[in-house]
């Protein structure tokens, strides 16, 4: 319907999923949890910068979030907008940066609210922290949450409205200004080549696999990792989604469909070929003993 899938978008040119993908949810928790998110960090950014540097800075880290999680995670389906609210977060994170001097200034900031904007900063990377690490958990694409932030960081050096220290009595020198200038543009222009440089590199690859296996570790981690297959609480591998046939002859065996196209046999009992429930439930655990490609993500 218009998630992001990275064979669609690589073999079939539907690169248009880059972008449906955000305004696309998977229950309706996820897309009331983002709405709620996007009411009041989206919203806040509009009133502060307008509603044009709003839909830019929502629109490139959607697209650029789509973008990474379609090269290093290519095997999964993924919706959802939180590529657009992490790039707003990340906005905000450009917006604090640009600012740092005037919000912790005791010239400007009287009254006790430079400690209020220090909670704010507190705050804000408790928040990013909290979403990594809730990102290295199964169904959650911590590719999207953190690209989106990266290039919402990038594209809000170049959109969020720079407060001007002249205001307050604070004289600036040339360089300062020149800084400034300097950094606004290279936001701009490192987001606008970055994204053009991902989705060059995504069209050219193999859809099948990831540019870089190992940084899957980035979106999920199993766990416990000391624990033994059988007592993890949650695994980072495509076992959970495999079918299977029963095959009464030559022998009766089961024969699994393993991620990447294999075929394995598993030998049946007749009492384990009579129980479909059972059977149904060890499909994983056969999956991981038996498939040649099972590596954990």
């Amino acid at each position: 319907m218009g998630a992001k899938q990275t064979k669609l978008i690589v073999e079939e040119s539907e690169g248009w999923r880059l972008l449906s993908s955000a305004v696309l949810h998977a229950g309706l928790i996820h897309y009331l949890v983002n709405m709620a998110a996007l009411w009041f960090v989206g919203g806040a950014i509009e009133t502060s910068h307008g509603w044009f540097a709003a839909a830019a800075i929502f629109t490139l880290s959607a697209l650029g979030g789509a973008i990474m999680s379609a090269l290093f995670l290519p095997e999964y389906i993924t919706v959802g907008a939180s590529g657009g609210i992490f790039g707003f977060i990340g906005a905000c994170l450009a917006d604090i940066l640009a600012n740092w001097k005037l919000l912790f200034s005791d010239h400007v900031t009287e009254g006790g609210k430079k400690h209020r904007h220090i909670l704010v900063v507190v705050v804000l990377v408790l928040d990013i922290a909290l979403n990594s690490i809730i990102g290295l958990t199964p169904y959650v694409d911590n590719f999207t949450h953190l690209g989106g932030m990266l290039y919402g960081f990038l594209c809000g050096l170049s959109t969020m409205e720079r407060l001007s220290s002249d205001f307050f009595g604070m004289e600036e020198g040339w360089l300062t200004r020149a800084k400034r200038f300097i950094v606004r543009f290279f936001g701009l222009i490192l987001s606008v080549v970055s994204l053009i440089i991902t989705l060059i590199i995504l069209l050219n690859m193999d859809p099948t696999s990831s540019p870089c296996p190992g940084c899957a570790w980035l979106s999920c981690v199993p766990f416990p990792p000391w624990e033994s297959d059988a007592n993890k609480w949650w695994h980072c591998d495509e076992c959970n989604t495999i079918t299977a046939d029963i095959v009464m002859r030559p022998y009766r065996h089961l024969e699994l469909d393993c991620p990447g196209g294999f075929i394995a046999e598993v030998n049946l009992t007749a009492a384990e070929t009579e129980d479909r429930t059972t059977l149904r439930k060890k499909l994983p655990s056969y999956c991981r003993s038996y498939c040649p490609v099972t590596e954990e993500l």
